[in-house]
């Protein structure tokens, strides 16, 4: 009962979860990669030219991540609800979160987070070392993110649920516009030579790149949506009696 339930919901709405869903993942990505590029910098401890780069990379790399794991998920979606739905889009936003990631680890170490380090050798890399970083910096984001799309997918639609979606679009997007201000100010003064003090300004503007489209869209949506409501044009479309 409660799988056809959902299923009717999904039929009634189904533009207005597709919506929801891209704009959860696009926020949810921002958090998850963006936490793991904090992580990243506040561990590095001397790092050469600017700490507070993985912290930008990993936001700006989040919303498109996240972006991927929604649109693959709802692939999963595309058939219905069905036995077993709830893992096959997991499983979908899972691969499509860590995807990219596991590919680039496949083909041989990242370059190296201190400027002055050394790369590692294939020898060194392929085993613990490429596990822990896989589980760490591309399977646990990624994980979370599939997490939170299930369960947003698992909810009978409110109308509600689309502001809240759209809500979080905006809020992205404006933490994307403020982290290079605020990181900027907190992070150790840039070291190193000429070539590499630019990469926080760089790393910067590819924060503002992703922001301003996200705030834009989440803005304009949820402007929109709160428009719709306050008129009262809420209500759901009649749902059309299913055909033998």
């Amino acid at each position: 009962m409660r799988q056809q339930d959902l299923a009717m919901d999904t039929a009634r709405t189904p533009n207005a979860r597709i919506h929801d869903v891209m704009c959860v993942g696009i926020a949810v990505g921002v958090v998850a990669w963006g936490a793991i590029g904090a992580w990243t910098a506040i561990t590095v401890g001397n790092y050469p030219w600017n700490q507070w780069i993985p912290f930008a990379n990993g936001a700006s790399k989040g919303a498109f991540l996240g972006l991927f794991a929604a649109l693959i998920s709802l692939i999963a979606l595309a058939p219905g609800f069905r036995n077993g739905w709830r893992w096959a889009v997991f499983i979908a936003a899972f691969i499509g979160g860590s995807l990219w990631g596991t590919v680039k680890d496949l083909q041989g170490a990242p370059a190296p987070v201190l400027y002055f380090a050394e790369p590692l050798s294939d020898e060194q890399w392929y085993g613990t070392t490429m596990l822990l970083h896989w589980a760490g910096k591309i399977a646990l984001p990624a994980v979370v993110c599939a997490a939170i799309l299930t369960l947003l997918a698992a909810r009978p639609y409110r109308s509600g649920q689309s502001i809240a979606a759209a809500a979080a679009l905006l809020c992205a997007g404006v933490a994307l516009l403020l982290l290079p201000v605020i990181a900027s100010a907190i992070a150790p003064e840039a070291q190193g030579n000429g070539q590499h003090t630019n990469e926080g300004f760089l790393a910067g503007l590819r924060c503002w790149a992703v922001g301003i489209p996200v705030l834009l869209t989440g803005l304009v949506r949820w402007t929109s949506l709160k428009t719709a409501h306050q008129h009262g044009n809420t209500q759901l479309p009649p749902l059309e009696p299913p055909r033998p």
